[in-house]
């Protein structure tokens, strides 16, 4: 099956949003920060390289850190 992982994706995205699995947005923020660390770009509004772009490319990989993080820490009732 083509682009099965984007399909899977998308089935958990929704059943996240209705069975509300706080625990899946971090997970999800955090795949996606590997595949952003392997392939060495982001797709956001537009592509951001690590070629290109670097200061910008890297305050994102940041982010989507601090993101993660915030998503682990708020699902493990630390931040209360």
């Amino acid at each position: 099956m083509k682009k099965w992982k984007t399909i899977l994706a998308l089935i958990l995205l929704i059943l996240a949003v209705i069975f509300e699995w706080n625990w899946f947005w971090a997970f999800f923020i955090l795949m996606g920060l590997l595949n952003v660390l392997n392939s060495k770009s982001i797709h956001f509004v537009e592509e951001v390289s690590l070629d290109e772009s670097p200061k910008l490319y890297w305050i994102m990989v940041i982010i989507w850190s601090l993101l993660a993080l915030f998503s682990i820490l708020n699902y493990l009732n630390i931040l209360t």
